[in-house]
């Protein structure tokens, strides 16, 4: 196989997984009159149109569908074979790396990932998602991500997964609410809520480990504010009679310069495993080994709470994984 199929099977699987030839050639940074070549050298290839054009958009023929899943395990092969062709230098590597992380283990953890990088490798640019549970596994095997973090309890048999820290979870609520006095659970039941996942945004696992944790009890919390995203929760908390619980290092920061009482929960919730996960698709590319090691090595590092500024973040509520 050339090395011009080889790229124009790069760009089939991206026509093929976007169908659009302007988002297949903004993923594959190309210009789009590039990915039109490249589309129209396909179609001479394989004798198909591949894709055709209808009044709801683009759509693939039936050839098209039937090649997709080749595609990809031609791709991943490729990958197999070429990926550790030589060892990487991380001074000279260039390209980029999807990372899919919540906002607790942005606000944590990446802040350190980049710095590393920029003085590691530092061609190598870095892309940050939020993650979506349910579509976890698509997104690895698809290419919508390389690598996910944070709390996964169900992941598919074909991903791999190194664990990297457990977070405690802690209440918040205003000073203004009273006393710091721990909370009782009658307490924590009759208060309202803010929580994290809004219609907009993607299922939260660390709250469905909290609802879970309740439903066992047979209770369950009053939602009265949901939230896209992590942030904004201690400043709603802080300027109203709501509770929130988050991760115990993310509450303490935030109490730091906040109007806020962090106070344990009243009662027991399974552990919040935070993990790295990735699929066989990049495993053996060094780009991505490499990224996965500074990740680890970043992480063990707020642990020990090493790099003062990012470090004491994490020093409270967060163990080995």
């Amino acid at each position: 196989m050339s090395r011009n199929h080889i790229s124009l099977l790069v760009c089939l699987d991206a026509l093929l997984s976007e169908r659009s030839v302007t988002r297949a050639a903004q993923k594959l940074e190309m210009s789009q009159p590039g990915m039109s070549n490249a589309l129209a050298r396909l179609r001479q290839l394989t004798g198909d149109p591949l894709l055709i054009r209808t009044p709801q958009g683009f759509r693939l023929t039936e050839r098209a569908e039937t090649l997709t899943d080749k595609v990809r395990a031609s791709l991943a092969l490729v990958d197999e074979i070429f990926g550790n062709e030589a060892p990487l230098d991380p001074q000279q590597a260039a390209g980029h790396v999807s990372i899919a992380a919540p906002d607790s283990v942005g606000i944590a953890v990446m802040p350190a990932l980049a710095g590393a990088l920029a003085l590691a490798a530092p061609q190598v640019r870095l892309d940050i998602r939020l993650p979506d549970a349910e579509r976890l596994r698509d997104w690895l095997v698809e290419g919508e991500c390389d690598i996910a973090v944070g709390h996964f309890p169900d992941l598919a048999s074909d991903l791999r997964c190194m664990n990297l820290f457990t977070q405690g979870l802690s209440c918040i609520r205003a000073h203004s609410q009273g006393p710091a006095d721990p909370l009782a659970l009658q307490d924590y039941l009759d208060a309202t809520h803010v929580v994290f996942g809004s219609p907009f945004s993607a299922r939260s696992t660390m709250e469905t480990t909290i609802d879970e944790a309740l439903g066992a009890l047979g209770h369950a919390r009053q939602r009265m504010v949901r939230v896209a995203s992590l942030p904004p929760i201690p400043y709603i908390v802080a300027r109203s009679t709501h509770i929130a619980t988050l991760p115990t290092w993310m509450a303490t920061h935030y109490a730091s310069f906040l109007p806020l009482q962090v106070q344990p929960l009243p009662f027991e919730v399974a552990t919040v495993r935070c993990s790295m996960v990735w699929h066989d698709r990049t495993h053996r590319l060094g780009l991505q080994a490499f990224v996965r090691e500074q990740l680890r090595e970043v992480t063990q590092a707020l642990m020990r709470a090493e790099p003062a500024p990012a470090g004491s973040l994490l020093r409270s509520g967060i163990g080995t994984g």
